[in-house]
């Protein structure tokens, strides 16, 4: 089981059903995995009736959209709570560990985030958690020497890169790479040194 935190427990049967319902789907999630959430389930948690995520969200997509915010919320505050410095690239390899250690925290929102046929990437809520959630990103390649240079497409390259290792480590690949290293160990040692050899922040300064 993962070590991905709920959210506090609401008063179910106090007018707060969203709530209970957002939570109930966020547990499932955090427990099994989002192949082992079920409607049912997440209702019956809930203490409501079947129709009632229908009811409150017009569909599970709706619902699940909901932990996927929580997720966007959740790797914003990680990623922000890296204070800019006068290196870049150090801010670079910063905002990469916080992302893989998100992703190693949160397994379940971290996959449901980026699952176009789970969730609604059309609702403007999404689109502006995930900018916000990147803008420490966004904010380190801008301070490039050279203005004249895509940072859109250096952007793509850097979040492509750290979203494929984020993606490693909670699928626990690395242990075939770095003599049996859990993802713990590998982020807690073995990243910052990868991130160093083998990202070319020099093309970033």
């Amino acid at each position: 089981m993962s070590n991905e935190e709920p959210l506090s427990k609401p008063g179910y049967h106090h007018g707060n059903l969203k709530s209970a319902l957002i939570t109930a789907a966020d547990d499932i999630i955090r427990e099994k995995g989002i192949e082992g959430f079920s409607l049912r389930e997440c209702a019956r948690r809930a203490g409501v009736s079947i129709g009632a995520p229908a009811h409150h969200f017009g569909s599970v997509t709706g619902l699940l959209t909901e932990v996927a915010l929580l997720g966007y919320d959740g790797l914003g505050e990680a990623l922000n709570g890296v204070v800019p410095s006068e290196d870049s690239a150090k801010d670079l390899q910063q905002l990469a560990l916080s992302y893989v250690r998100f992703a190693l925290a949160h397994p379940g929102r971290f996959r449901l985030m980026f699952r176009p046929d789970l969730v609604n990437r059309e609702d403007p809520r999404y689109t502006q958690a995930s900018t916000v959630a990147l803008s420490g990103f966004a904010a380190s390649i801008a301070r490039r020497k050279n203005e004249a240079d895509n940072h859109m497409a250096d952007l793509f390259v850097v979040w492509s890169s750290i979203h494929g290792m984020a993606n490693l480590v909670i699928d626990g690949k690395v242990r075939y790479l770095f003599d049996g290293a859990s993802g713990e160990e590998f982020v807690a040692s073995i990243l910052p040194g990868v991130l160093a050899q083998a990202w070319p922040f020099g093309q970033l300064e």
